[in-house]
This record gives structure tokens, sequence and C-alpha cells, in this order.
């Protein structure tokens, strides 16, 4: 999966917020799990 600059992920866990600075391959974690795609 590819992170697009701009786009902002959540963690459903504990609800931390990040907007990629930074495109890459690869995926978000957080508290152990991947992050999900923020809907619009």
């Amino acid at each position: 999966m590819a992170n697009q600059v701009g786009k902002r992920y959540v963690c459903k866990k504990c609800g931390s917020e990040f907007i990629v600075t930074r495109g890459g391959n690869g995926t978000i974690h957080c508290c152990g799990q991947p992050m999900e795609l923020k809907k619009a």
C-alpha cells in the first residue's frame, strides 16, 4: 500500500491521527495494528 502525501490516517484503538508528509510504500501502524485512511 502506498502512502500518499496529504492523506490522513486514524488509529481505531486510541484515536491518534497522522498526516503523511513524505509518501512511500508500507503500512502505518499504531497500537500494534494498521491505521485506516480517514474518510472525508
